[in-house]
């Protein structure tokens, strides 16, 4: 396939009153310009090229990852001069472009693909892909001959009263000879209400020139439907939970309730998991077979074995989970945690930047950062791996079978020998040989026949 490919994306969005560009706003936790660009790149283009303007520096940011050519259009002058603003970077090309907004995340690459070949086999100059819709309020409308020709594009504010009934809408996506593109646009003007360079203006040129115009109806107008304001926003994204959550559940996952389930297309789940409500799943997290996750859990980009349950209100970042493996409530998982096979992660814990080995345990209301530990650890209540010292951050490490004992601080960096325990209530920041018991707190002192002053006495005094 012979093409190369325009996003639009320079464009600040003022009916979504945001300090955000358009384009940055997320959907099921990506910004709506990663979906186009995925979308876009599984085309095989030759040449990607992405119009930036507003906010162009968070926009090259997001999509920094794509082997794409920026271009800036610094003063938004309408569709047509951002599509010109990408002349000079296609000024060599020879084919056909295919040009479409950064706001369209649900638009599929077959629907793209089945449209460039039409524009193809149809031979045209340019193609337009377009929707049937119920309410075409916002949209422009396509004009179309007594033979069914496409002959024009009226936008909405410029369209009369008999135009504005037209329930055929330009979805903003066009595949246009090269040859034709760059001359088309140098002929479009500033006459409208506007007073912008409308992209949709090379339809009425072509049509004047005698070019051969393809009117391409996309089967779902869903996919075309661009996010200019806030309930656009939430429609969309809603359209794209329901589809990914669809999906899912016919390849034999459990959603207790999908509705209020938020997962991104690109998250894979195993069969026979099961997931409640209220749990959002984003990145590029994948989840194994026979897992139970939520409900009111948070997990993203973080790899899940077989077998793992997830219990209500936990909090998951960039973390790998193997298999048989129970965690919190209340737990956190922060980056770079990983835990082993058969370990055990309870309420209120929160692992960082740690390996918690095979079999180990740390079952409530513990910190564990910057830290090693070996299998069938038992780590008590309240223990703190203390590894910051206001400057550097250190590790500890904790062979096989060690016991640490409740509300143990360990100061780091350390290393707690094989099958060793510390006693309660211990600071420890010295190593532990193995097999070997270390306490480290002050000796008790019982003061015999102490009486504590009542707030009564104490009143009395001060008079």
């Amino acid at each position: 396939m012979n093409i190369a490919v325009v996003v639009l994306a320079a464009g600040m969005g003022k009916r979504m009153k945001s300090d955000v560009p358009k384009v940055l706003h997320p959907v099921l936790g990506r910004p709506i310009l990663s979906y186009v660009l995925d979308t876009v790149d599984s085309l095989l283009p030759k040449r990607v090229v992405v119009v930036v303007g507003h906010g162009a520096e968070d926009v090259k940011k997001i999509s920094g990852s794509k082997k794409v050519a920026y271009v800036t259009q610094s003063k938004q002058l309408g569709t047509g001069h951002a599509a010109n603003c990408a002349t000079q970077a296609l000024k060599n090309f020879k084919g056909n472009i295919l040009i479409l907004n950064g706001d369209f995340p649900l638009i599929t690459t077959a629907s793209l693909k089945k449209f460039v070949n039409n524009h193809e086999k149809k031979k045209a100059d340019i193609s337009i892909l377009t929707a049937l819709v119920d309410d075409p309020s916002g949209y422009g409308r396509i004009k179309r001959d007594q033979k069914g020709k496409v002959s024009g594009i009226v936008e909405e504010k410029d369209a009369t009263r008999e135009e504005r009934y037209i329930n055929e809408i330009n979805s903003g996506t066009y595949c246009v000879k090269s040859s034709f593109l760059w001359s088309g646009l140098n002929k479009v003007n500033t006459k409208n209400k506007q007073k912008e360079y409308y992209l949709t203006d090379i339809v009425g040129i072509a049509n004047r020139d005698g070019l051969n115009i393809n009117g391409v109806v996309v089967s779902d107008s869903d996919e075309v439907m661009g996010v200019n304001d806030r309930l656009d926003l939430s429609y969309v994204e809603s359209a794209l939970k329901w589809k990914t959550n669809e999906k899912l559940m016919r390849s034999g996952v459990t959603l207790v309730d999908p509705e209020n389930t938020y997962i991104a297309p690109q998250v894979k789940v195993g069969r026979d998991t099961t997931i409640y409500p209220n749990t959002h799943i984003y990145g590029n997290s994948q989840i194994g077979r026979n897992c139970i996750i939520g409900p009111s859990s948070w997990i993203e980009d973080s790899k899940f074995g077989n077998s793992v349950t997830v219990r209500a209100s936990c909090y998951v970042t960039n973390a790998s989970v193997r298999n048989n493996i129970t965690i919190g409530p209340f737990a956190h998982l922060r980056p770079d945690a990983e835990i082993m096979d058969g370990a055990k992660i309870g309420n209120f814990v929160e692992i960082k930047k740690s390996k918690i080995g095979r079999g180990s345990k740390v079952p409530h209301l513990s910190y564990v950062g910057d830290a090693t530990l070996g299998k069938d650890v038992n780590i008590g209540a309240g223990t703190i791996t203390c590894n910051y010292d206001g400057v550097d951050k250190h590790r500890t490490v904790i062979e096989d079978n060690v016991f640490i004992g409740s509300d143990t601080m360990l100061v780091a960096p350390i290393k707690v020998g094989k099958g060793s325990t510390t006693g309660a209530g211990s600071t420890i920041s010295k190593d532990v040989p193995s097999g070997s018991l270390a306490i480290g707190r002050a000796r008790q002192t019982n003061i015999n026949d102490w009486k504590r002053k009542t707030k009564e006495k104490g009143r009395k005094k001060a008079k």
